[in-house]
């Protein structure tokens, strides 16, 4: 492969006129010059149309496809992604912002042979609606992938992944980017970059704010879609009934059951080894993804935020490895002294 290939940058647009000027100017003022914009507009209603064909005729990077209908995002990827000629791929969303050298930067990580990674991710800015800097995400690495979506906003990978996994499920409208993440995490090795590249904007019209402020109709197809694609993937790489069990209860309560980690532990721990061996995945790091969430379910039980809390960490020894431990000693101490 050339040492500069061609990044395919796909932008689905639906009534975005407010923020997608600033959006499409930080796809094309990249450092990395050797780009196309593809711009999905999904049926918009606003100035959408003529603010791209403005733009348009001022460079030829970028191509327009209008839907006649509204399809959603999902189906608007695939439509971007089928016409895209780029080696590299990534997507955005109107309302957000690359940094000027993410691009340049995550194709070095792709380009990098004694790497061989086929997906890049990066850190990301949340701002807000005036395009201030309100909080900075740190992601987790990829086996955090099993329990929620840790890639975030700001991503690039090989076109073969698009390829190999089919395009985007456009039946999980909502969580059709954790869906695409979860089968590649089984096919594909991924590569957390350490570096801030993207400004994320959390406003009241997004779609993750409307889920997130209990709209009712986006609220529960959410949720009926996160059980539509766990049920699917859980299937498709045999996960052990418990562990489908965490991973919903997790994503879409943010709960989980330290005692019944326990309980199951040989069998997830089993299944973890199985995965790392087929796959570009550490078993270490799916391990230490179970215990921070069994920290956490032990953490969330009112009864043990005493000093007794050390008797019951006695019980489970075969979770906890001395480090681990030292680190919740420190936590239950901290919470004492906090009474």
């Amino acid at each position: 492969m050339e040492k500069n290939p061609l990044v395919s940058i796909v932008l689905p647009i639906y009534n975005g006129e407010e923020f997608m000027e600033k959006s499409i100017k930080s796809c094309l003022n990249q450092t990395y010059k050797n780009i196309e914009l593809i711009i999905v507009n999904d049926n918009s209603i606003d100035n959408t149309f003529n603010i791209v064909n403005k733009i348009i005729q001022k460079d030829g990077r970028v191509k327009l496809v209008n839907n006649k209908t509204n399809l959603k995002l999902p189906k608007s990827l695939n439509i971007g992604h089928a016409i895209a000629k780029g080696d590299y791929i990534t997507w955005t969303s109107h309302d957000n912002l690359y940094l000027p050298n993410a691009i340049e930067k995550m194709v070095a990580i792709l380009n990098d042979k004694k790497l061989n990674i086929d997906i890049v991710y990066s850190d990301f800015y949340l701002i807000n609606q005036k395009g201030e800097i309100t909080k900075t995400l740190k992601l987790k690495e990829p086996e955090e992938l099993i329990f929620k979506n840790t890639i975030g906003a700001c991503f690039l990978y090989k076109k073969k992944v698009f390829l190999e996994n089919k395009g985007y499920n456009e039946e999980l409208f909502l969580v059709e980017d954790y869906d695409f993440w979860l089968r590649s995490f089984f096919k594909f090795k991924f590569y957390h970059l350490n570096s801030i590249l993207y400004n994320y904007r959390e406003h009241s019209k997004s779609l993750t704010n409307e889920i997130i402020e209990n709209n009712n109709s986006k609220k529960v197809l959410w949720q009926d879609n996160i059980l539509k694609m766990t049920h699917n993937i859980s299937t498709m790489y045999s996960y052990p009934d418990k562990l489908k069990e965490f991973i919903l209860e997790f994503q879409i309560h943010n709960k989980i059951n330290s005692n019944e980690i326990i309980e199951n532990f040989n069998d997830i721990t089993l299944f973890f080894k199985r995965i790392s061996t087929k796959n570009n995945v550490s078993f270490n790091n799916l391990l230490c993804s179970l215990k921070e969430k069994y920290i956490k379910g032990v953490r969330n039980k009112p009864e043990l935020q005493t000093i007794k809390s050390s008797l019951y960490l006695l019980l489970f020894y075969k979770v906890l490895n001395f480090n681990d431990y030292k680190t919740m000693v420190k936590i239950f101490t901290h919470k004492l002294f906090k009474l």
